[in-house]
């Protein structure tokens, strides 16, 4: 059994080096940026009851989900349009599937900063191109509330440009209204959540903390996952010098959130129940740490395939991105089913 979960793990990295490795290659000319018009009417990459559905499609589960995926556009411009591509299909099956049954999920298309725009667009550009992206997150949020959610509680599941998303859907839109009352947790994966050092709440969000128990509801979990020492240039775990949009924190006054979901309220190290192609992997073990000034989740262990010899891809300092949430779904998982039960009561 042990030797099938390696060869599962073996496939699966072949396949995302595969992917990386093309995608890396996509320098190519500097189109205009799209509009930034407002959104017109959403379009769902995942929807509960959906034929189809990359994500799962249940509809028993006791809360939602609302699921914003990573930079995975291979579109040739620097904004993508709103067509439900396989690069979507692929990572929604990949990173929001596993939590159906555990929640309903909904997933919006939007107009993300694609792959492309990594490698051709300076960090200020990229931020202000995601603000197109931001419009259809925001509208699709809305159209949820408005006519999906019924009272239901929700999870806020995103990973690197969709963790950006719902960090600034949850300060700005949901901390200063009624929706916060339906929160029962954001897992906001990949995306440097930033909070005063030594502190659980107050970068970021002034209403949301960490979460630091199991069952815990109406709090964060954020990490990145690192399978070496992060460089000093690491693209995680670092708090940036220039905020994410005006008025957020920024600076060394400032950590990046770290919060182990196998080990709340702790740095020590715990085992991971990771899902690699679609399969339990217990072979790992994690721990949140501050090396280099990064705060990040070391991954260790791994026997025969070791977390140092996972592949870094796009680049060395971007430590184990790709695998920021299959890594630690099972916990993920888990975490979520406690917290869902916990609102419920």
């Amino acid at each position: 059994m042990r030797r099938y979960h390696l060869r599962m793990i073996a496939a699966a990295l072949k396949r995302l080096v595969l992917v990386g490795t093309c995608l890396a290659a996509l320098i190519l000319g500097l189109p205009a940026l799209a509009s930034g018009q407002p959104a017109p009417e959403t379009v769902w990459l995942c929807r509960p009851g959906a034929a189809g559905d990359p994500c799962g499609g249940g509809t028993g589960a006791p809360v939602d989900c609302f699921y914003v995926y990573p930079t995975i556009s291979a579109q040739l411009g620097d904004v993508a349009d709103r067509t439900v591509g396989g690069e979507q299909i692929g990572i929604a099956g990949l990173q929001a599937s596993p939590f159906d049954g555990v929640c309903n999920i909904w997933a919006p298309i939007y107009r993300q900063a694609t792959l492309k725009s990594i490698f051709t667009l300076s960090p200020q550009d990229r931020a202000r191109s995601q603000q197109v992206g931001y419009s259809d997150v925001l509208a699709a949020w809305d159209d949820y509330m408005a006519h999906h959610n019924n009272g239901r509680g929700v999870v806020l599941i995103g990973h690197s440009q969709g963790t950006g998303m719902l960090r600034v859907l949850l300060r700005e839109r949901i901390e200063p209204t009624a929706d916060h009352d339906r929160l029962v947790s954001a897992l906001l994966i990949g995306g440097n959540v930033l909070v005063p050092k030594g502190k659980v709440v107050g970068g970021d969000f002034a209403r949301t903390p960490a979460c630091t128990s199991w069952g815990q509801i109406g709090c964060v979990i954020g990490y990145s996952a690192y399978g070496v020492t992060p460089p000093p240039d690491a693209r995680f775990g670092l708090s940036p010098a220039t905020p994410l949009r005006p008025g957020y924190p920024a600076g060394p006054d400032y950590e990046v959130l770290c919060t182990n979901p196998a080990a709340l309220g702790s740095d020590r190290s715990a085992q991971l129940h990771s899902l690699i192609g679609g399969r339990p992997v217990d072979a790992y073990s994690g721990r949140c740490t501050t090396t280099n000034g990064a705060r990040v989740l070391m991954v260790e262990g791994g026997g025969s395939l070791p977390a140092s010899a996972l592949p870094a891809v796009p680049m060395a300092n971007w430590g184990l991105h790709l695998w920021d949430v299959n890594v630690v779904a099972g916990d993920l998982i888990e975490l979520v089913r406690a917290q869902s039960k916990a609102f419920g009561h």
